[in-house]
């Protein structure tokens, strides 16, 4: 097909609170790029390569320049620093040296969760690309942490004997979010101090993502006020409130963030709801 015959699609993109907005226009999107190197791997990137024939990348909207860049030594990443949602990328080593990524991911008119084919491209990271201290207690059984190692989580409990989910509502999405949902007395969080924490839709949760590299580590819960449970009959009540008692005791971690873990190991409950209900602000 010549470039001329060539079929467009006008895709709209932005991060999940809507500060930064673009469109992409491109062939239709069927398969993404996976990089192995770590800050891709931490932050679940599925890249499409803007040098492809007939794509064009268009800021549309940027409110407050919100995007904010880290460099590791194999990406230069850029992400919202309200919400956390990484937007573009620009590897210096490999095979996409030098182009224009862009986060399929965010993109209003894809599903991550129905793309037929994705490619996987090996791009070994250089031994600098993580400079972490690690900081593990005995009883750890797994070590999450972001990028540059200023906010890790120890799991005190092998992750097998817990239940693994991945959505793909607007915000676990943009975040490649893959939830595990230990106790609090079975997670050492660190750093805490150096996270900035993104609450969406009625608040009843919030993600905290690392100042300076953007990954996301864990979650924190807060449920709603316990002034909604007031009108409840008696019986439900109890019901309910032990419900409310049970999340209020949760740390969730994302498990993209730990290290040296095979995903695809794992039995993950996976679904597919997309992204209903998830308006823009004007």
């Amino acid at each position: 097909m010549t470039a001329i015959q060539m079929i467009l699609t006008t895709y709209h993109g932005n991060c999940h609170c809507g500060r930064f907005r673009f469109e992409l226009t491109a062939p239709e999107i069927a398969e993404a790029i996976i990089c192995a190197c770590k800050l891709c791997s931490k932050k679940g990137y599925l890249w499409l390569n803007t040098a492809a024939s007939g794509t064009t990348y268009t800021v549309t909207r940027d409110d407050d320049k919100c995007l904010t860049e880290y460099d590791s030594a194999a990406l230069k990443d850029r992400f919202c620093k309200y919400c956390g949602t990484g937007i573009t990328g620009l590897h210096s080593a490999g095979p996409l040296w030098g182009q224009l990524l862009v986060n399929i991911r965010t993109l209003q008119e894809v599903n991550p969760f129905t793309l037929k084919c994705v490619m996987p491209l090996v791009s070994p990271a250089p031994p600098e690309d993580v400079s972490t201290t690690h900081r593990i207690s005995d009883e750890a059984q797994h070590l999450s942490s972001c990028h540059c190692g200023k906010v890790q989580a120890e799991l005190l409990v092998p992750i097998t004997d817990l239940e693994v989910k991945e959505d793909n509502c607007s915000s676990c999405v943009r975040n490649a979010y893959i939830g595990v949902y230990p106790t609090k007395d079975q997670v050492k969080i660190h750093g805490r101090e150096h996270t900035f924490e993104y609450l969406y839709g009625r608040k009843f949760n919030g993600t905290a993502h690392c100042k300076t590299c953007g990954v996301a580590v864990f979650s924190n819960v807060y449920g709603p006020p316990l002034s909604v449970f007031d009108s409840l009959p008696a019986e439900r009540k109890e019901r309910v409130m032990a419900v409310y008692r049970k999340n209020m005791a949760l740390q969730p971690l994302n498990v993209r963030a730990i290290d040296g873990l095979d995903i695809e190991l794992l039995q993950i409950k996976r679904t597919d709801e997309g992204t209903e209900g998830y308006v823009l602000p004007p």
